[in-house]
């Protein structure tokens, strides 16, 4: 017993069937209906994707901050004892430490977090007596 299996016998038996409407199934419509649906999801990837590359890249403007003193540490425009409060509260962190990357609150003016490398204002790598006496000078 052999079994023959061949795409016109499919279709000769699905086009012999009788539908209440006319169906019929012809191998090149088929083939076309299906390319054209294959091009239209293709082509609408594509240009999903496409958008996105070809987004204009943004711009480059960049104000630059406005120079401050560099001792008053929370922004609030002059240099007095919060600023040396914070230092005093972290003295002895070091950069190899894990309370180096903390977040120790927000500046003044609310725009910026303040992190315990902040204070590290001789940039020595350690939060010290140095770093306060610039404070308080």
């Amino acid at each position: 017993m052999k079994i023959a299996f061949s795409l016109d016998r499919v279709y000769n038996e699905i086009n012999s069937i009788n539908y209440p409407f006319n169906i019929t199934m012809n191998k090149k419509a088929n083939g076309m209906i299906v390319g054209i649906i294959i091009v239209v999801v293709v082509l609408g990837v594509l240009g999903y994707l496409g958008s996105f590359l070809l987004r204009p890249a943004p711009s480059a403007n960049v104000t630059p901050t406005p120079a401050i003193n560099s001792s008053d540490i929370d922004r609030s425009g002059t240099v007095d004892a919060g600023d040396a409060q914070l230092i005093r509260s972290h003295l002895d962190c070091e950069k190899s430490q894990p309370c180096w990357n903390t977040t120790i609150g927000k500046t003044k003016d609310g725009d910026n977090p303040l992190y315990v490398f902040d204070l590290d204002l001789n940039k020595d790598g350690k939060i010290d007596q140095a770093d306060l006496g610039m404070v308080i000078e």
